[in-house]
């Protein structure tokens, strides 16, 4: 059976926690072979921010900022107009 094709080459899924943006990014990724793209959950900053520490906020968004960049240099590699990316978080 044939793999259906999409015009994007990028899809960005945005919402709040919880929601299942994951998960609709793996089918997605699973349905179309792309490659998916997932928010770095392993913030160490996210326990001091839900406690309410102050400066925690800018310490977790820092975070995620850098994550998600070192994530977009890794993907550059790929040929972008041959392969979808598909992310649960936009930049």
């Amino acid at each position: 059976m044939r793999t259906p094709t999409l015009a994007a080459r990028h899809i960005a899924v945005e919402g709040p926690i919880g929601v299942g943006k994951t998960s609709l990014v793996e089918l997605i990724a699973s349905r179309f072979e792309g490659v998916k793209i997932l928010e770095d959950v392993q913030n160490p900053f996210l326990e001091p921010f839900y406690r309410g520490k102050a400066g925690a906020a800018f310490q977790v968004q820092i975070f995620f900022l850098l994550s998600r960049q070192r994530q977009h240099f890794e993907i550059a590699q790929l040929d972008l107009f041959q392969t979808l990316v598909v992310a649960d978080y936009t930049m």
